[in-house]
């Protein structure tokens, strides 16, 4: 019986087809995980975005307590303050630290949050680009008008 089993080869290729057909599928479903977390988290950092803006437009400029604010929420969702090369992140270099009220002739509020993104380069490998020594980051920018009186 067992030797008639080996013997009957019908239906071999169709097996070896769906072997190689199930694990390019099974290669395309877990490649989109890294893809899916970054997604996940670069949403995450653009809504403690949005509020901080939100906070930002009210006061007519980045508080330090808006600042210690946002950095709490967002070591309390998984991104933890973090120094590399000598710059601590998240950074909010280059938002708003000046008070401006709305009857100002620019009367724009500006939040920059920055935060390195762990294994940015290596997906990019994944899609046929160049793999980097250098660390990718999420740069989240938005610009509100303020709402401050004086």
């Amino acid at each position: 019986m067992v030797r008639e089993f080996w013997r009957n080869e019908r239906g071999m290729a169709e097996m070896v087809s769906l072997l190689i057909v199930l694990g390019v599928f099974l290669f395309i479903s877990l490649s989109m995980v890294g893809f899916l977390t970054f997604l996940m988290r670069q949403e995450k950092l653009e809504t403690l975005h949005h509020r901080a803006l939100v906070m930002s437009t009210h006061e007519g400029y980045i508080t330090p307590s808006i600042l210690q604010d946002t950095k709490n929420k967002l070591t309390q969702i998984g991104f933890p303050p973090v120094d590399i090369g000598g710059v601590s992140y998240p950074s909010f270099a280059g938002s708003t630290i000046l008070k401006v009220t709305r009857e100002d002739a620019d009367p724009s509020v500006k939040v920059v949050i920055k935060y390195p993104a762990t294994f940015l380069q290596k997906m990019a490998g994944l899609l046929g680009g160049n793999k980097t020594e250098t660390q990718g980051y999420f740069l989240i920018q938005g610009v509100g008008r303020s709402e401050a009186l004086e």
